[in-house]
């Protein structure tokens, strides 16, 4: 028989089981400028959760990463070096009184999937031909985003990046699956 673990290692062990959250880098006035240029009337925060698995030459120092679900049918690529070992990003950001609408991204994708997303981005960028998958470092993260809404005779959706600001139609798909989710 193990001995009972002690809170200190329960919260331990939960803490690691949760995705990273990666921080909204964006306010609301920005973003509000931001996505008046695309007639949205109205806006709020979100966390998409997702996948992600580093590029690199070696695991310890990875380029980039790759970031998808079994819902998306292209992956995003993040230029940080350190995410999944950041333990700042484990850390909530408050958003002011807002609080961030969770919206479950989509399965696992399976290895062979980030490889078949990662010849793609290779295949733009010839110099990128050293790096490759890494497998071993594969994390969940929550993608902070900027939904927005524009209303008319049917409601559009335009989703923000909560880290740059870039209009990202990619992540469509996978916003409007966690959408359903939530409403069943």
């Amino acid at each position: 028989m193990g001995e009972p673990r002690t809170l200190r290692q329960r919260e331990q062990k939960d803490d690691s089981d949760r995705p990273l959250r990666l921080s909204h880098r964006l306010d609301a006035a920005d973003v509000r400028k931001r996505l008046g240029r695309f007639g949205a009337d109205r806006f709020e925060p979100a966390r998409l959760s997702l996948w992600a698995m580093a590029i690199g030459k070696v695991p310890r120092s990875p380029s980039a990463w790759l970031v998808g679900s079994s819902d998306l049918s292209r992956a995003l690529l993040l230029p940080s070096a350190r995410l999944c070992d950041e333990p700042s990003a484990r850390r909530t950001d408050p958003l002011g009184s807002q609080e961030a609408l969770p919206l479950e991204g989509g399965g696992q994708p399976s290895a062979a999937q980030f490889e078949r997303w990662w010849l793609w981005e290779r295949l733009a960028k010839p110099r990128r031909w050293v790096l490759r998958v890494q497998p071993e470092t594969l994390c969940r993260i929550e993608l902070p985003l900027w939904l927005g809404y524009r209303d008319g005779r049917r409601t559009r959706l335009i989703v923000l990046s909560g880290l740059s600001g870039e209009a990202l139609g990619m992540l469509k798909p996978a916003v409007l699956a966690g959408l359903g989710r939530l409403s069943q």
